[in-house]
């Protein structure tokens, strides 16, 4: 009576098993996720302050530039919020990069020193 429930318990504890590892990888790609994401959602509140505060109202560059930025900064905000991976919230931050490009463009036509990149502090 006893021998049918040996195999029974194994099966059972090998699915608990594959179950158990599933998860604990499950859970670390959440981890690794949240900590890109974390990273490029603290680049994009530095994008956001800076086309927020960067005034271009009277060179057509400039204002273009800023236009792109906040474009990009739209699309950063839009990935950010949707990312379960670390490859999607990299993505993200890539796109805040390009932002930052921008801005930088927008200063050069302002004539005035552009924000520093939070990877630069």
């Amino acid at each position: 009576m006893a021998l049918p429930l040996i195999p029974i318990a194994i099966g059972v504890g090998v699915a608990a098993f594959g179950a158990g590892r599933k998860l604990l990888k499950s859970m670390e790609t959440t981890r690794l996720a949240d900590e890109s994401k974390a990273k490029a959602r603290g680049a994009y509140l530095q994008l956001a302050f800076a086309v927020d505060t960067i005034r271009a109202d009277d060179d057509p560059i400039a204002s273009e530039h800023l236009g792109r930025a906040k474009d990009f900064l739209d699309s950063a905000r839009v990935m950010l919020d949707v990312a379960t991976t670390p490859e999607a919230a990299d993505a993200a931050g890539e796109v805040v990069s390009e932002g930052f490009e921008q801005v930088e463009m927008a200063c050069a036509a302002l004539g005035i020193e552009p924000p520093r990149r939070l990877s630069e502090l």
